[in-house]
């Protein structure tokens, strides 16, 4: 015969009140009494194997005994009554579950939020006193566009917004929220503006790319992403979103067609800079443009190294150096590196949006600047017009001759020193020249080797195109850049001019 268990008797006095007194829980206290009363009326099978009754002020002792340790200290949780009623043998292990508690204390108004110990939700208005302290990126369902092939696909505004301010430094739309478009958005917002000091979003698949936080804590910016299904902190950027919807996305849906991404993008600048950015916004009470230069010149700068910030934010690929054409491949592009790296492994360090050239290292230590092996360019497909009727008026197109018109004054104030040069073709002292203008400083070694490598691409290239390229992304980002960013600015109006047939 098994030993029986020593804790056998309280077990069964424990279940014995527990079946006597769960009708009771499970009523208010009016219905209760009558329940007790009957229950005490009749004979039970006591754990003694007797047959007896209970009386009804024990019965009323057993159910009060949750209520009361509730009131005797009321930050106890309902776990923790449960547990002292099963230790003081009141009921047995498990027969009283949680549910059944929580809604015997809400009936009887002895829940913890009845008795207001857990306390209410706290919500603080974020307020911040310079530029770029917090700064808000978020994506959003844009028009749709059309693509080079002739396709209709909706395109995704990624932006982000400076809190303090309600300046939107950096935001363009693409055709994906993922990783890349966050890589283009965070480059570009810190090299035309600076390192932002927080960054707060969401959880969307490109914020959640393990690439993104690297380069955030590499740059020594804080990340902040907010809880899931949690929407107060975003209404600064759900706010932002709501006006691009109704004041500008509106009107390109208006037109008679849907315009390509790169249309779009033009649009959406000169909505940017002449609507939302130079009209007083309801929070601050400033235009968000007045608000930012006003700021942002009381605040030292956070300047990034572009080295370091082009190498975080590239992705990186382990690549194997062909044994006889000292190539390594990377997006159907093969890169030419140093015959000594043959059939060796290489990390690849590229930009899958720009494929001018990849950071070649190896054991650890970066070895070169790879170029590709071919230079071409595919040609463009033309898209296929839509029959919309047209719009009484061209809104996009008024601000954009008005965004024009500012640039072009802009530029008939930018004079880039001459150089000495007898022929027409850009040389690189004169683009170095140009550039030192642009940012107004002498240029680095790196930035010199941009300019370099960049002439050498675009080669043959005259004066005049890249004097007016230059002095349009002066105007369009403003002066003191890094050189990158120019240089990029010059590449797209070259290879734009090009593809439509320019010398």
């Amino acid at each position: 015969m098994a030993d029986r268990d020593p804790d056998e008797p309280e077990i069964e006095r424990a279940l014995f009140r527990y079946r006597l007194i769960a009708d009771a829980i499970e009523v208010a206290a009016g219905g209760r009494a009558s329940i007790l009363r009957e229950v005490a009326a009749q004979e039970h099978l006591l754990p003694s194997g007797k047959r007896g009754r209970v009386s009804l002020r024990t019965l009323e002792r057993w159910v009060e005994r949750a209520i009361a340790l509730r009131h005797e200290l009321p930050e106890r949780s309902t776990s923790t009554l449960i547990d002292i009623v099963e230790r003081e043998g009141s009921v047995a292990a498990g027969a009283l579950k949680r549910s059944t508690l929580d809604r015997h204390l809400d009936k009887q108004s002895a829940s913890r939020r009845m008795l207001h110990v857990l306390g209410a939700k706290r919500h603080v208005r974020l307020h911040f006193e310079h530029p770029l302290d917090f700064v808000v990126g978020d994506f959003h369902a844009g028009p749709y566009v059309r693509t080079d092939t002739g396709e209709i696909r909706r395109a995704e505004l990624q932006a982000f917004i400076d809190h303090c301010s309600r300046y939107a430094p950096e935001s363009r739309y693409g055709m994906s929220e993922d990783l890349m478009a966050v890589r283009r958005g965070l480059r570009s917002l810190c090299t035309s503006c600076g390192r932002p000091l927080r960054i707060y979003v969401d959880h969307g698949p490109g914020y959640q790319a393990r690439r993104f936080h690297f380069a955030c804590s590499q740059l020594d910016i804080e990340l902040c992403q907010s809880k899931p299904y949690v929407s107060e902190g975003r209404g600064l950027v759900e706010r932002f979103n709501r006006t691009a919807k109704e004041a500008f996305e509106i009107e390109v849906r208006l037109r008679p067609e849907a315009p390509t991404l790169a249309e779009l993008n033009a649009f959406w600048r000169a909505w940017l800079e002449e609507r939302y950015h130079r009209r007083e916004h309801s929070e601050t009470g400033e235009p968000p443009l007045e608000r930012w230069q006003r700021l942002r010149a009381d605040t030292p700068e956070r300047a990034v190294d572009p080295v370091l910030l082009d190498e975080v934010l590239r992705l990186r690929a382990r690549r194997k150096v062909h044994k006889k054409t000292s190539t390594v491949e990377v997006g159907a592009v093969r890169f030419v590196v140093d015959t000594a790296l043959r059939s060796r492994w290489v990390d690849v360090l590229y930009d899958p949006h720009e494929l001018s050239s990849v950071l070649i290292y190896f054991d650890g230590r970066r070895i070169e600047r790879a170029q590709p092996q071919r230079l071409g360019e595919t040609p463009l497909s033309a898209a296929a017009p839509s029959a919309r009727p047209a719009p009484s008026v061209d809104y996009l197109g008024l601000l954009r001759r008005d965004h024009e018109r500012r640039r072009a004054e802009q530029l008939s104030s930018i004079r880039f020193r001459a150089v000495p040069d007898d022929a027409a073709r850009l040389t690189l002292g004169r683009l170095v020249e140009q550039l030192r203008v642009c940012c107004g400083r002498h240029l680095g070694e790196v930035e010199r080797e941009h300019a370099a490598v960049l002439l050498d691409a675009l080669a043959p290239l005259e004066i005049a195109i890249a004097d007016a390229a230059l002095k349009t992304a002066v105007a369009g980002l403003g002066h003191g850049l890094h050189a990158s960013q120019y240089l990029a600015s010059l590449r797209e109006h070259v290879l734009a001019l090009r593809k439509k047939g320019a010398p």
